[in-house]
């Protein structure tokens, strides 16, 4: 296992799929990461990698996606929320694509997966060991996956939570907190990409009454978000990054549910990878 050298995975929703694909391709190349941190869908791949689980981001990024309860309007009136987050945290684990708790609680690997906290719209991080498998997987990972308007916040030891993004979407300076120096990041964006400004609708402010801290959150990601990726530039070339992207321009939204171009984004996310694998290895033991 190589240690000191972070793994760090944006998330993305269904853009995640490539991340996915990436990290299949670790596993078949034996990349062996220790340290491993991730906010929303890419915290839920990572958890994949962490228990070992090959092609388990397959079935649950792309072959069970046409499931009607995956995501739609009967999520929103059953749940309020627009993807099913019983069936993704719940029905899948357990019964659908069964994720090995055991392997996740017992890896050598640590994943941290980031929720934003709704009181006060930071970021909070939390590594798997220590914590009860079920608990991690059911309630953190859909904390960290559960966007504001979109989808309820979800308690996390009696605070509630959203998605991990929101407050740090590239948690590269956290990884580096923890002890990791360079940093293999995996994004979910083409090359030159800048989060623009948002334009929310009067309606999400509402909607958010309750949550003040949280609508500041969203209406300062973008100036969060192209920070980190600044970061993430600079750490690269200064040799200390090893940055990892979507080479051809994507298809595939947050709330992507064409199956055929879900497929190809994870094909390309693992072809890519490997491409690019005996120069991360150069990296990595360089």
């Amino acid at each position: 296992m190589i240690s000191g050298v972070g793994l760090v995975l944006e998330g993305g929703g269904m853009r995640t799929t490539y991340t996915g694909g990436a990290l299949d391709a670790f596993m078949d190349a034996g990349i062996d990461l220790g340290y491993v941190i991730g906010v929303s869908a890419g915290a839920n791949a990572g958890s994949h990698y962490v228990a070992g689980q090959r092609e388990r981001s397959h079935r649950t990024f792309v072959d069970l996606v046409a499931d009607p309860r995956y995501a739609g309007w009967r999520n929103v009136l059953r749940e309020r929320s627009w993807f099913g987050m019983d069936f993704i945290f719940r029905t899948l684990p357990d019964e659908l694509a069964p994720f090995d708790y055991e392997g996740f609680r017992a890896s050598p690997r640590t994943l941290v997966a980031a929720v934003t906290d709704c009181a006060t719209g930071a970021a909070r991080y939390y590594p798997q060991h220590g914590c009860d498998p079920r608990w991690y997987v059911q309630t953190l990972l859909r904390a960290s996956c559960s966007l504001p308007v979109v989808s309820p916040p979800v308690m996390v030891q009696g605070r509630p939570c959203v998605d991990g993004g929101l407050s740090d979407s590239i948690p590269i300076l956290r990884s580096v907190e923890d002890g990791n120096p360079r940093n293999v990041v995996v994004l979910t964006r083409n090359a030159g990409y800048r989060k623009p400004p948002p334009r929310y609708r009067a309606l999400s402010r509402v909607l958010l009454a309750r949550y003040p801290a949280v609508y500041a959150a969203m209406r300062r990601r973008h100036v969060v978000y192209n920070a980190s990726l600044d970061t993430a530039a600079s750490m690269e070339r200064a040799g200390s990054a090893f940055v990892l992207r979507p080479g051809r321009p994507l298809v595939v939204g947050r709330m992507e549910r064409d199956l055929a171009r879900l497929e190809a984004l994870y094909r390309q996310g693992h072809d890519e990878t490997m491409a690019r694998m005996a120069d991360l290895e150069a990296w990595l033991y360089s």
